[in-house]
């Protein structure tokens, strides 16, 4: 009866069984030699240039007993590799070629996004903002006040993800060393060098980190999910993450004098509710009798000193004002009481803005340099054997902290000055807290 033909997979195993065989059967040979009986030499020569790998043999295989001679069993397996001159890497080609080996799964997209990525996504998600012709001067400023609000959500959210993973690193990075002394405390307590006293104490830091970690950790979560939230970005907030920078952007300066008077007048142009206010203020006053304006302000100031603490009051034997009085002093009131609001926003934001540009500033220039130089001296006494390894695990966190407050300083100042952008598109100062000062570092315990 016929041999079945087992195709190129099945030649394949059956080769491999013949070269099992051979292997069990005949003495190595080394490359250049001849198989044991023969006075042929075998010897293929490399190729001059890389060449495409052949298929395997796809006839039938020897037939009788071909496979399990061994001088038969060494020439057909030295063909066989002679198709792939590059070895495996070529038969890795071919099998993909041919569709046997296992398809690459298509790499996740990782690329990282910028500011104006995240501006992108979040406006992509706001189709209720469009400007459709035919819209009025107030309709199109709404439209622009409620996008700057997207804008500033979605980048303020942007910038807390980056800081969060930021300090969560840094919090990691704290815990290795608070874990380093902690180890160390033990082993010195096991030899008796240390009482219980003094690895209780040198344990404490570990157990702050600890915390500090779970709350980083949890911090960062928070921040992506909020971000993931705000634009979308993937089917997941741990897709989203994969497109965080590993450290904040550059932030933008400052002008470097006072601009707040041109840029009050920015932000009133950009209000949707100011110019109507405006128009209508003076439109009620100008339809006031000559010397009426003035009238009206002396009789509303006797008015609330009668009233005092209580409501102002009218003087019941004075004859009662017009009605165009009243909508004249409502209108110059709302119109005042909005360019007060715009005004004083602006104020705080600029002010807000300075204070913590200046303070990232410090924390980056001075304050961080200044801990690491004094880490790099702990390291030098202490090669000098005139400081402890605990000095030098305590000039390590300081330096951590430093570099967490300086992540944190950095954070803030990007919020402020994105707060500073909503207040002159004319949106109201938000009322996010500034971080609190970052504690005086303490000194190291001192020991040797």
């Amino acid at each position: 009866m016929p041999r079945a033909h087992p195709g190129r997979r099945g030649w394949g195993l059956l080769l491999l069984a013949a070269l099992t065989t051979a292997h069990a059967q005949i003495p190595h040979v080394h490359p250049g030699g001849s198989p044991p009986g023969t006075s042929t030499p075998a010897v293929r020569a490399a190729p001059s240039a890389p060449t495409a790998p052949t298929a395997p043999p796809s006839g039938p295989p020897p037939a009788g007993d071909a496979l399990t001679d061994p001088a038969t069993a060494w020439r057909a397996a030295n063909d066989a590799v002679g198709a792939f001159p590059r070895g495996h890497a070529d038969i890795l080609r071919w099998e993909q070629a041919q569709g046997l080996g296992p398809r690459p799964a298509p790499a996740p997209d990782t690329a990282t996004w910028s500011l104006d990525e995240v501006v992108r996504r979040a406006l992509l998600a706001r189709p209720d903002l469009l400007v459709t012709p035919g819209l009025g001067t107030t309709e199109r400023l709404r439209l622009a006040q409620a996008a700057a609000a997207v804008v500033r959500d979605a980048q303020a959210a942007w910038i807390e993800a980056v800081a969060a993973r930021q300090v969560r690193r840094l919090a990691q990075d704290a815990h290795t060393a608070a874990d380093a002394g902690a180890e160390l405390a033990r082993r010195m307590r096991q030899t008796g060098n240390f009482s219980a006293e003094r690895q209780g104490r040198e344990t404490l830091p570990l157990w702050d980190a600890d915390a500090r970690v779970e709350h980083a950790i949890a911090a960062e979560q928070q921040a992506v999910v909020q971000l993931w939230q705000q634009i979308g970005g993937g089917e997941s907030p741990e897709a989203l993450a994969r497109h965080l920078p590993d450290t904040l952007p550059a932030r933008p300066s400052l002008a470097a004098t006072d601009v707040r008077a041109t840029w009050a007048a920015q932000v009133r142009e950009r209000h949707p509710d100011w110019r109507r206010l405006q128009l209508d203020a003076q439109r009620q006053r100008a339809a006031l009798p000559p010397g009426a304006w003035d009238e009206l302000q002396t009789a509303w100031a006797q008015a609330v000193a009668r009233g005092l603490p209580d409501a102002p009051r009218w003087d019941p034997t004075a004859p009662r004002w017009p009605h165009a009085w009243d909508q004249a002093l409502a209108a110059h009131a709302a119109l005042t009481r909005l360019e007060r609001r715009l005004d004083g926003d602006l104020d705080l934001a600029w002010a807000n803005a300075r204070r913590a540009a200046e303070r990232a500033e410090r924390q980056r220039h001075r304050v961080l340099p200044a801990l690491q130089a004094l880490e790099e001296e702990t390291l030098l006494r202490y090669n000098g054997m005139l400081a402890s390894t605990w000095e030098v695990l305590a000039a390590a966190r300081e330096r951590i902290a430093a570099q967490q407050a300086a992540v944190t300083a950095e954070r803030d100042a990007w919020l402020a000055w994105l707060d500073l952008q909503a207040v002159l598109a004319g949106l109201p100062l938000s009322e996010r807290a500034m971080s609190a000062p970052a504690d005086a570092p303490a000194t190291p315990a001192k020991g040797h």
